[in-house]
């Protein structure tokens, strides 16, 4: 209710009943007083304790490490980000590190001056140097624990602008970079302290801890993977750098689906064109140990055209552009150098079959050229589907489906002329294309299930 509204007589009653109470706050609005608009209460350092100043003197005397010169000098720009009561914090622990040996000295020597008389593995201690002893332990000893030995920091004050940003074009980049973020959030990045092991200076054959000195590093949660970073600023390379983080980047990123499917169809079709280059050099041998003017005559009457073997120089060529592309993780350019591959070997492996089917060369070898039409159009679609045209993923895997030639061809193209208007680089040789002969009935080179040729309507648009 406003303090300049009219109060009726209830309400009257009632607030005058609570200033008899003793209620201030209801005395001071009935006498038309109003209270000053409330301030944010300034944060107020905590000035140190006896206990502290006691407990600093004793460290500086026995030259304990210095928190802010230690953190400043190895991870400056964490320094940079750290509360005083998180350095607080930290130099507790490096002053426990040699006052409490200190202190547990002391009451050791008195515990042995208490001692009056040992009979038997007994002994008879003089109380009031016990009491002694125990009250040297309890004023001087400085509690700490593991959970004092670590600071959540702040991570976007440590991450640099482009830590997160994906470097490649592969989308499995980009989400697995948000999965980064969301464990940095979840678990935290840590400043951890420990005592550093140095050379015994009487036997340098060994190591020993040194209480005065410490090491300091961050990790990813309160006991994770260490984050190599050389000042504290966390960039790409530290994030990779960490050891969870990196597997999960080989595993989702450069083993992931995108990548996977790529190195896949990649070695399926070079498998294919080795096989269709065997096949046509079988062709080619059988040829030229046949009678003479036998072959022509065959391939007169048949109406056959053998093919010049040239024709697997295309699509050998354009699949070590994908691969030359794909160096580096990078997907967009290397996918339509691979589809655009896998349908060169698909209409070079047609036009074999072709005059395989004219010639009545043999149906083994028909079915095998046939079986490289039909598995190169199967890496054409899985090249298109990497990226989201047509994707269909089982088990994690990019996998192929019975899509018919001309709907491949159609897309192929749309792929081409994205890229060519993004970019263009090479998209002179995926055009190059167009040039390739197709077998007699067929535009695209496509096969329909028991004939030597299909219908396709994209390539010859180009």
């Amino acid at each position: 209710m406003p303090l300049d509204a009219p109060l009726g007589p209830p309400q009257v009653h009632l607030m005058v009943l609570q200033r008899k109470a003793g209620n201030r706050a209801v005395a001071a609005m009935l006498r038309g007083e109003r209270r000053p608009p409330s301030r944010p209460t300034p944060a107020v350092q905590r000035k140190p304790s006896a206990a502290d100043r006691r407990r600093r003197a004793r460290a500086t005397k026995l030259k304990a490490a210095d928190a802010r010169k230690l953190i400043g000098d190895t991870l400056p720009h964490v320094l940079q980000s750290m509360t005083e009561s998180q350095l607080d914090q930290l130099q507790k622990v490096f002053d426990a590190s040699v006052v409490n040996p200190d202190v547990q000295s002391e009451a050791a020597a008195i515990d042995r001056k208490s001692i009056i008389a040992e009979s038997g593995g007994y002994a008879n201690r003089d109380p009031d140097l016990v009491a002694k002893a125990d009250r040297v332990r309890e004023r001087g000893l400085v509690p700490v624990g593991e959970s004092d030995k670590r600071v959540r920091l702040d991570v976007d004050k440590l991450l640099t602008p482009d830590a997160l940003a994906p470097r490649t074009d592969n989308p499995d980049e980009v989400t697995y970079l948000q999965r980064v973020k969301n464990t940095l959030n979840a678990k935290g990045v840590y400043l951890r302290v420990a005592p550093k092991l140095v050379k015994d200076p009487e036997d340098p054959s060994r190591h020993i801890i040194d209480p005065r000195q410490f090491e300091a590093w961050l990790s990813l949660g309160p006991a994770g993977d260490a984050i190599p970073t050389k000042d504290g600023r966390i960039d790409r390379d530290a994030l990779i750098g960490t050891t969870v983080l990196g597997a999960g980047y080989y595993e989702n990123v450069d083993q992931g689906p995108v990548q996977a499917a790529i190195d896949r169809e990649v070695k399926r079709l070079r498998g294919q064109i080795e096989i269709g280059q065997e096949q046509h050099m079988l062709l080619s041998k059988n040829r030229n140990e046949a009678a003479p003017f036998v072959p022509e005559i065959s391939d007169f009457f048949g109406g056959a055209d053998f093919p010049d073997f040239s024709i697997w120089d295309q699509p050998h060529k354009l699949l070590l552009r994908a691969m030359e592309f794909n160096v580096g993780g990078n997907v967009n350019s290397s996918q339509p150098f691979l589809v655009v591959a896998a349908i060169a070997t698909r209409n070079a492996a047609n036009l074999l079959h072709q005059y395989i089917d004219d010639s009545s060369a043999g149906a083994e070898r028909a079915i095998k050229v046939l079986k490289v039409a039909k598995t190169a159009g199967q890496v054409a679609e899985v090249g298109l589907a990497v990226t989201g045209v047509g994707l269909i993923a089982k088990g994690g895997r990019v996998v192929a489906t019975e899509v018919a030639a001309s709907e491949v061809d159609v897309a192929a193209e749309a792929l081409v002329k994205r890229y060519a208007a993004r970019n263009g680089i090479g998209a002179d040789e995926l055009a190059s294309v167009r040039y390739v002969p197709q077998p007699k009935g067929s535009i695209a080179g496509g096969v329909k299930p028991g004939t030597s040729s299909g219908a396709g309507s994209g390539w010859h648009k180009w």
